[in-house]
């Protein structure tokens, strides 16, 4: 996809150039940043002073060529944060109305309404007034009907960002198996790392309408010039995991790492998924150069130091231990343990500093 755009805003001018070819690409930045502006250029809903937008070959915007597809010809799905269903009908005919819409020769022929119901978990709802929904069931369907109308691409605005807590974490890997089940990139928008780190496989990171970085998350997000741009509570790990047992007694369940490595995570009944995901904050990992003993914590994981960045008075130290942990620790601490690129360590980490998503 190319996006090139030039927008002028009340406070500043968003001004990006950038393309890229992914799955799921999450524009991220903190809140007026222009992510929403953006979005809204693709879809045709925004005014461009100047730029271009290309998608898969096909040219939606070209200020230099005059050409300004109308929004209902850009073949894209658009799910706004607060997913707009139409309150005067049923859930069943607000998801029909994406599919009736559908020109011929539009995206994947093979995708059914049923699949798509059975995908996001709401056959249930089809004869239900979408007033009696919750939040998280309005955007699963706003979600359906997004994808019924078989778009080229599909723009997500913060959809999980009126939601609670608990609302997102049970929505997250509903946007992951959409993600996983259907042929259609998608473009995220969101001011949350840990829906980045969860969904996006590239990130493009704005601030003040200019383009800070980009790249794949994992990377992106824990460079120099990402962290001076974030808060620091915002440095996490998202990490897929294999369920093995869980152990009431205990208050803790075991779960295995793809790279074979056992821990354990706050207790959790037999999950509805064997494999799910994980985050752990970067400043809740500790690092040892001896193995210690005699302590609560029930996770301690050798590994070798790969990198150390120091930013001030603060250090992120990237460690392989099977995985690859992102820590944060104070710029005298790495002093202190002489860290540096090759240094073996221990990763201790206490049961409770993850959380399941």
């Amino acid at each position: 996809m190319l996006l090139r755009c030039r927008v002028p805003l009340a406070t500043f001018e968003l001004d990006v150039d950038v393309s890229f070819d992914s799955r799921v690409t999450a524009i991220f930045g903190p809140s007026g940043s222009g992510k929403t502006t953006l979005l809204d250029a693709i879809a045709g809903l925004r005014t461009i002073a100047a730029g271009e937008i290309e998608i898969g070959g096909k040219t939606l915007f070209s200020s230099a060529r005059k050409i300004n597809l109308p929004p209902q010809q850009r073949n894209l799905g658009y799910v706004p944060q607060e997913g707009a269903l139409f309150p005067h009908l049923s859930v069943r005919r607000n998801i029909l109305f994406g599919s009736e819409r559908v020109s011929d020769g539009a995206g994947p022929m093979s995708m059914s309404m049923e699949h798509v119901l059975e995908i996001l978990e709401i056959t249930h709802l089809l004869h239900r007034s979408v007033t009696a929904l919750s939040g998280g069931e309005a955007q699963r369907v706003a979600l359906a009907r997004a994808i019924l109308s078989r778009p080229q691409l599909l723009l997500l605005d913060e959809p999980l960002a009126a939601l609670d807590i608990g609302l997102k974490e049970k929505i997250l890997p509903y946007l992951a198996r959409v993600r996983d089940e259907f042929a259609i990139p998608m473009i995220y928008v969101t001011h949350n790392v840990t829906e980045v780190l969860s969904l996006a496989d590239w990130v493009l990171m704005i601030r003040s309408g200019r383009l800070v970085t980009q790249g794949p998350p994992g990377e992106t997000l824990t460079s120099s010039r990402a962290l001076r741009a974030m808060p620091e509570e915002e440095l996490e790990n998202v990490l897929t995991v294999e369920f093995i047992e869980a152990d009431k007694g205990a208050g803790r369940s075991r779960v295995r790492l793809p790279s074979g490595a056992e821990i354990f995570v706050p207790y959790l009944s037999t999950p509805a998924r064997r494999n799910f995901q994980i985050r752990v904050r970067a400043d809740d990992i500790l690092i040892g150069t001896q193995r210690p003993e005699g302590i609560s914590a029930a996770n301690i994981l050798p590994g070798t130091v790969r990198a150390v960045e120091t930013i001030e008075d603060q250090a992120l130290v990237r460690v392989d231990a099977g995985e690859i942990f992102c820590v944060r620790i104070t710029a005298g601490a790495v002093t202190q343990l002489a860290l540096g690129a090759g240094s073996d360590v221990f990763l201790i980490i206490k049961t409770r500093s993850f959380q399941l998503l």
